[in-house]
């Protein structure tokens, strides 16, 4: 698996959030409010707040991760 700058860095800035809550953006335009829950060579696992269930994404479809310190 390949990842791009731009993935790596909200990959790294979901690591860093520490269980908190975040917006996260990904490549097929969908909009969540997540919450990091763990990861795999290829995958993550986040708790979507919106909808209220654990989901996986991609590492490869993140696109953009907002999260205010």
């Amino acid at each position: 698996m390949k990842l791009n700058r731009k993935q790596k860095t909200a990959l790294n800035v979901i690591r860093g959030t520490r269980g908190r809550f975040f917006g996260l953006k990904t490549t097929q335009g969908e909009t969540l409010n997540a919450q990091f829950r763990g990861e795999t060579e290829s995958y993550i696992q986040i708790f979507d707040r919106n909808n209220g269930n654990v989901r996986r994404f991609a590492k490869t479809s993140l696109d953009k991760v907002s999260f205010g310190k």
